[in-house]
């Protein structure tokens, strides 16, 4: 059986506007040429609070403590025709705990896995973005919801998803 992979995935609010990477630098990324959150694996011995605060600094230049982040909720994501005893898709089969932040400033940062963009809430491009983040990052953006999710994908399409007790 393939191991469950964690991750985290925070989105950072500088008055109205959300920090996005449109991940356009790594070769092989299983997420070219989308806009994402901020986040990543956890590492072994690591919270997702840990990875998130790391993450955070490794990927945008924010410094941030715990009690500066809002913990939003987490999401199943799989692939349904992953065989589920020995495939090992790149993005699926992942719990991700999500974050929320708000700044006080704007920073310029380099990031190695592709470049950073600040969008204003009424203008973020989902249309260039995963169908699944289409639908959960209006809640965590605009709601202070605890969102417990599960989205399944065939390829690219969502084949179906469920919020909480749905």
């Amino acid at each position: 059986m393939v191991a469950q992979k964690l991750a985290t995935l925070a989105y950072i609010v500088y008055q109205n506007e959300v920090l996005l990477l449109y991940r356009n630098k790594k070769e092989n990324d299983f997420h070219q040429g989308k806009f994402v959150g901020i986040g990543g694996r956890l590492e072994p011995g690591e919270t997702p609070l840990e990875c998130i605060i790391r993450e955070l600094q490794e990927e945008t230049g924010y410094r941030v403590s715990s009690d500066e982040l809002e913990f939003r909720g987490y999401i199943y994501f799989d692939e349904v025709s992953r065989d589920k005893t020995n495939q090992d898709l790149p993005a699926f089969n992942w719990l991700v705990f999500l974050y929320y932040i708000r700044v006080n400033n704007k920073i310029d940062f380099d990031n190695k896995e592709g470049d950073l963009f600040w969008f204003n809430m009424d203008n973020i491009p989902y249309d260039r973005m995963w169908s699944g983040d289409k639908i959960f990052t209006p809640k965590v953006l605009f709601t202070k919801d605890f969102l417990e999710a599960k989205f399944l994908y065939n390829g690219e399409e969502i084949v179906n998803w469920t919020f909480g007790r749905d």
